[in-house]
């Protein structure tokens, strides 16, 4: 029996791969006539900066987020039901704890994305999200 996937999230960092993923998010929710959610996360811990005892928050990186998720917006279109959401923290964390508090039944994600070096340096965060999603996760290349 094949599942069906009716709360889907597609997480998106601005690249190529990420953008992939939105198409074949799109896809899938089709097929599967269910809702999708889309999410960027902005990483607190590479783009704040601490300011004696409060962050200062750099200027871009609000524009940032919303030019990915207009991005990501335009390549769905009209064809689904879509929800963008704009989170702060550390990708893999958040993404895994979204995916927890919202039900999440899928979570498409890019194999690779904008954080080449952090994934030499620290882990990927899509192998992170493999490891860790309370539900099934589609690789995208």
């Amino acid at each position: 029996m094949k599942k069906e996937y009716k709360n889907i999230m597609v997480a998106v960092d601005g690249s190529e791969q990420s953008y992939n993923a939105v198409q074949e998010a799109v896809e899938v929710t089709k097929r599967n006539g269910g809702k999708l959610q889309i999410v960027t996360v902005k990483d607190n811990k590479r783009y704040y900066g601490m300011a004696g005892a409060g962050f200062v928050e750099t200027p871009g990186l609000d524009q940032m987020a919303q030019e990915i998720l207009n991005e990501a917006s335009r390549l769905v279109g009209d064809k689904i039901e879509v929800t963008l959401q704009e989170l702060s923290g550390t990708p893999k964390y958040r993404i895994v704890s979204f995916a927890e508090e919202h039900n999440i039944d899928l979570i498409v994600i890019g194999s690779t994305g904008a954080g080449v070096i952090d994934k030499l340096m620290l882990g990927s965060t899509t192998q992170y999200v493999v490891s860790h999603a309370p539900c099934n996760v589609m690789v995208i290349k």
